[in-house]
């Protein structure tokens, strides 16, 4: 059995779609070596967002690390993924997908133009650091 340790290192937002509460997040991990993935979530559910996020995580590390077929015993054919504090990244994560999901339905509900872009540019700058959290 392959054992993977899988650590998040930061999520930002990349675009949003106000109109159907959907955000594309960059998703920095590593797994032995720094890796970049953008997810597209749906923001009306965070906690089940950040749930599958890390379900999207763990599929395309067995994806990365499936063994060669060559494996005499079943056992040698396992990957088990590990991810780091998994409990607490999907509470922070699911923090802060609701935190984004609250700029943008401030956003939205904007009928002035005065401080839009600086709305729009405070959306942008929201990330979520897991060096600085954990």
């Amino acid at each position: 059995m392959k054992i993977i340790s899988l650590e998040i290192k930061k999520i930002e937002i990349g675009k949003f779609f106000p109109k159907e509460d959907k955000l594309e997040l960059d998703i920095y991990f590593n797994d032995g070596s720094d890796k970049e993935i953008f997810k597209i979530i749906d923001t009306s559910d965070p906690e089940n967002a950040a749930e599958g996020i890390l379900k999207d995580l763990r599929k395309l590390e067995k994806d990365i690390h499936k063994p060669s077929g060559d494996k005499k015993l079943i056992i040698d054919n396992f990957v088990n993924i590990v991810i780091k504090n998994e409990e607490g990244a999907i509470k922070e994560i699911s923090e802060f997908i609701q935190k984004a999901k609250n700029k943008i339905d401030e956003i939205k509900s904007k009928n002035v133009a005065e401080g839009y872009l600086d709305m729009i540019r405070e959306l942008k700058n929201l990330k979520l650091d897991f060096k600085l959290s954990q």
